[in-house]
């Protein structure tokens, strides 16, 4: 496991981690773990605030993550789950309130708490942790972009540059190179990142990215909660309208809560209203008052005068993860789901898991660990994408699924196992055999029902022939006299 101490004889002299995230800043971790020096991190962002700063109270600063016990456990064997869990909120469960306005408070089931953080605060605290205990085998630089990216003989041939006040990775300017024996791509799945645009067009490499259409597009805008000292300051509190625009808060260690304002973005008359103060005060008062009490003015007028922004279309990785022994690709580069369900960055720190554990195998031969780690994990990175894509329906594949599961494991909890959602937050399970499971019991699920139907079908039949056509034939008979 990743908390073992091991040292790999055959680690590469240096590496390259294109992506200064949280996926890419854990990876660089458990390499020094394992005796790895030389690491590079490029980070094309500006180096975040420290994680003691006081503007993480601000809701525009950067959006909430959950980490779930997939990655609460990745995290302590990492040896930095103290350090993060320090900068963490505790969230026990849900206060939701439905479209007729009525509250209602579920409190989580779960064997561990779930911990939540902003994205960029998780950022800073790793950087620190970084900075404090591997900083003569780790280094981090910010404001760099990786403009090109070739695989040949001698080794991997990165161009770095700046992308400029945007971060505009497709108008970034090449400043010079870097040649490096094995690469990861930890930047996201998108074709403006080298290494993956590069893994994706070159035919001796058998990545082939796959994105698909945002049918279900959400834009959203933050704005801050100040939950009075008698509200629980644990819960994640939601609502939502009649018309679909949701408000989702969850809490931050200072106990300010980061509200996020979802709404489609072809409705453009509330975006309109979201986007003036006064309108969109009054879109408070109509459709969200029980959070009217905790918004500051300035905080609505700053939330109106902000941008949307998007969230990210599905897409994953298919058939192989891996470059030879020269470059991988994971976290989002692999697997892009939307931040629902709180899938993301804990599914990102079991692929850095998966490949630790491919590389202890292989005592850090890159060679025969790469593309045993793409075998094991590509299976999982589409099935990952293929779950989470049935949450973003409606009714019919998104409720109603999870209805019918939450029956009939309650039924026979030893023949069907719960819902998708409480299988995915099981860390034992790998997101592969969640899906094959999940197959087998729909089979099953079809097969009570359609015998159920036949079943009440065949007695029906049975008491049409005993009952209800001797009674028309006596009827009848009778009407005939």
């Amino acid at each position: 496991v990743l908390a073992d101490d091991k040292t790999h004889a055959n680690a590469p002299a240096s590496s390259v981690i294109v992506g200064g995230g949280p996926t890419g800043l854990a990876c660089a971790i458990a390499l020094a773990r394992r005796g790895w020096g030389n690491i590079e991190v490029w980070e094309r962002l500006a180096k975040p605030p420290s994680s003691d700063s006081s503007v993480w109270g601000d809701a525009s600063r950067s959006y909430n993550v959950g980490l779930s016990g997939r990655g609460q456990a990745v995290l302590k064997d990492l040896g930095v789950f103290d350090a993060v869990i320090d900068k963490c909120a505790v969230v026990k469960g849900r206060m939701d309130w439905g479209p007729n306005g009525e509250p209602k408070e579920r409190l989580a089931n779960k064997t561990y708490d779930t911990q939540v953080i902003q994205r960029d605060r998780l950022v800073s605290v790793l950087v620190e942790e970084i900075e404090k205990k591997y900083a003569g085998k780790i280094s981090v630089s910010y404001d760099v972009a990786c403009v090109d990216c070739e695989f040949g003989a001698d080794g991997v041939t990165l161009e770095r540059g700046a992308c400029g006040e945007n971060c505009d990775l497709a108008a970034a300017r090449a400043q010079g190179k870097t040649v490096t024996p094995v690469v990861f791509g930890a930047e996201g799945n998108t074709m403006h990142s080298a290494v993956v645009r590069e893994m994706d067009r070159n035919a001796a490499c058998g990545v082939k990215v796959i994105k698909f259409p945002n049918t279900n597009p959400r834009v959203y805008k933050t704005i801050p909660i100040h939950l009075p000292s008698d509200m629980r300051k644990d819960l994640n509190y939601s609502a939502r309208t009649k018309a679909g625009v949701a408000l989702e808060c969850l809490p931050t260690k200072e106990g300010l809560l980061i509200g996020i304002m979802l709404v489609k973005p072809e409705d453009e008359e509330t975006c309109v209203k979201l986007s003036n103060k006064e309108s969109l005060k009054t879109f408070f008062d109509e459709h969200f008052p029980m959070f009217v009490p905790w918004i500051k003015d300035e905080d609505i007028e700053s939330m109106a005068n902000s941008k949307f922004f998007g969230l990210p279309s599905f897409g994953y990785v298919d058939k192989s993860l891996n470059m030879g022994g020269q470059g991988a690709l994971l976290g989002d580069a692999i697997h892009t789901v939307k931040p629902y369900f709180g899938l993301g960055v804990n599914s990102a720190w079991e692929d850095v898991k998966v490949l630790v554990e491919a590389l202890d195998d292989a005592n850090g031969d890159t060679s025969v660990a790469l593309p045993h780690y793409s075998k094991k994990r590509a299976a999982d990175a589409k099935a990952l994408v293929d779950l989470s894509r049935s949450f973003d329906g409606g009714f019919m594949t998104f409720v109603l699924p999870l209805i019918v599961d939450s029956i009939f494991n309650k039924v026979a909890p030893w023949l069907f196992m719960p819902n998708t959602i409480q299988m995915l937050q099981r860390e034992e399970w790998s997101f592969s055999a969640i899906a094959k499971r999940k197959w087998l019991d729909r089979f099953m699920q079809g097969t009570v029902i359609m015998s159920f139907m036949s079943a009440v079908g065949y007695a029906a039949l049975q008491l049409t022939r005993q009952y209800v056509w001797p009674f028309v034939a006596r009827a009848l008979l009778r009407g005939g006299a």
